[in-house]
């Protein structure tokens, strides 16, 4: 019995293989490999952006007074540990003003902030919320927030040289995020 094969997807859906002995796996790109992969289109052609994206200025916007440092005296940091943080909150704060002069770059990390903020709300608040003990909520933080968005990075960056996140960075940006009040570490609504 003969096999007909039809190929009636567009053009750039088609993929033609002879003499194939492996595997062969094809998946979509995501939104996010395909930012990762105009970053780098617009590195290489120094492709500029003057301005800060809607996405972003939502991110860069303070929504309280109350300051960074207070935040995370509040949440139970030791003074040590508010260093450290602040020491990587501006570490990566001059990091993201370097890539705001790239579109793809604020698009990038504007999905970033908004998966971290999700993950906060979802799986730390809940522990803020019932008093658990600063050593439960910061393995929580790295095992729930920190470790899943640095491998989604990985994996939809794989082959980012430009933005380069690591560990540290993303914990930058939870600090960021805490200093511009999208973040807390302590419930004030029970205050």
């Amino acid at each position: 019995m003969a096999q007909k094969i039809t190929n009636e997807g567009k053009i750039d859906r088609q993929v033609v293989v002879q003499d194939n002995s492996g595997a062969i796996y094809l998946q979509n790109r995501s939104r996010l490999s395909a930012r990762f992969e105009k970053l780098k289109q617009e590195v290489a052609s120094n492709e500029r952006y003057e301005g800060v994206m809607e996405a972003l200025k939502y991110y860069l916007t303070k929504l309280d007074g109350v300051e960074v440092e207070v935040k995370l005296s509040d949440g139970g940091l030791t003074e040590r540990e508010i260093i450290r943080a602040l020491r990587r909150k501006e570490k990566y704060a001059k990091q993201l003003e370097l890539n705001r002069f790239y579109e793809s770059a604020q698009v990038i990390d504007s999905e970033i902030f908004a998966k971290l903020i999700i993950d906060f709300e979802t799986h730390i608040e809940p522990l803020i919320n019932i008093g658990s003990k600063k050593g439960e909520i910061f393995k929580n933080v790295l095992e729930k927030v920190i470790g899943p968005t640095l491998n989604l990075i990985n994996e939809e960056g794989e082959h980012d040289t430009y933005l380069n996140y690591s560990t540290e960075d993303i914990y930058g940006m939870i600090y960021f995020l805490t200093g511009k009040c999208h973040i807390n570490w302590k419930n004030y609504d029970s205050i």
